[in-house]
């Protein structure tokens, strides 16, 4: 998962961007335009791949949420608070702010 300063790129079905400092999720259209489908979850310590369909962010103060895309329609189909969620195990798809 490539990391450009504050910006990561999580490789879903559709590839989706996350900004580590709004917590802003951004989707790549066919058109090359950027698609905003979640803004503002704050400050990210890390995001990563969950699965094919799910990104697993984490702020910075320690809340988790697991955001599931709808692989039809490439939009937002769930946010919910990942309190179940096992974090990656070191070396995954997970990237981290650098603190």
């Amino acid at each position: 998962m490539p990391v450009d300063g504050v910006e990561v790129v999580v490789g879903l079905v559709t590839e989706i961007r996350v900004s580590l400092l709004t917590g802003d999720l951004m989707a790549k259209a066919s058109n090359s335009q950027d698609r905003l489908l979640l803004a503002g979850l704050g400050p990210l310590r890390s995001a990563t791949r969950h699965d094919e369909e799910a990104v697993l962010l984490e702020t910075v103060s320690g809340e988790r949420w697991l955001v599931r895309m709808s692989p039809v329609s490439g939009l937002v189909a769930t946010v919910e608070p990942a309190a179940g969620v096992q974090p990656a195990p070191r070396g995954s798809d997970r990237c981290a702010t650098v603190t």
